[in-house]
């Protein structure tokens, strides 16, 4: 054993030597300037691909950004714009309004969709999803909420002298609140976005 290391011992001596002193016994300055050049270079080859992997994240997630925040903003317009428009349908019997009301579903759900497309199902993003989820599940209760009340005389109309009730103010309040909540949330979540791009991650 003792033998083996010897022999590993003195090839490491002798590449020391023949790397670092010249045949004359000097030292070899051109051979360390060669390995710090070396090193140098390899250092160089690797921040330099570390770099250009972060600044490929970072231009794909502002890309992503700039994809997603304006369809997320379009979807928390066109939710409340389509109650009204079925408001307008059901409650004052406007035509115009109904004859539009499957071309703004149509909008919603491509909205919706391509949301979901675009921001991953995990925990980070789980806030913003959620309110996706929840103002396209309250589109579900519209048909029920409107029967309902214009069977009850609960919505401000001319059978009812235009009268507003809590039936109608308490779900306009919350449909309001859900609306502002989303749009706080996902403020946040942009802002959070925007700091992991800014730090490249």
């Amino acid at each position: 054993m003792n033998y083996f290391f010897n022999n590993i011992w003195k090839v490491i001596i002798f590449i020391v030597k023949r790397t670092f002193l010249t045949d004359s016994g000097y030292f070899n300055w051109i051979s360390v300037t060669g390995i710090i050049a070396i090193s140098t270079l390899i250092w160089t080859v690797s921040f330099n691909s570390k770099k250009y992997r972060a600044d490929l994240v970072s231009k794909a997630r502002i890309d992503w950004m700039s994809q997603v925040r304006p369809l997320y903003a379009q979807y928390l317009a066109a939710v409340p714009h389509y109650i009204f428009l079925y408001s307008k349908a059901m409650v004052d019997n406007d035509e115009n309004a109904r004859a539009t009301l499957d071309d703004e579903m149509d909008e919603i759900k491509r909205l919706y969709y391509e949301l979901n497309l675009y921001i991953p199902h995990n925990k980070s993003n789980k806030i913003i999803l959620d309110d996706i989820d929840l103002l396209w599940n309250e589109l579900s209760y519209i048909v029920p909420y409107f029967n309902y009340g214009n069977k009850k005389g609960l919505f401000r109309s001319e059978l009812n002298r235009y009268r507003r009730s809590n039936y109608e103010s308490i779900v306009d309040e919350y449909i309001s609140g859900l609306i502002n909540k989303s749009s706080v949330d996902g403020n946040k979540y942009f802002k959070v976005e925007w700091e992991k791009i800014k730090k490249g991650k």
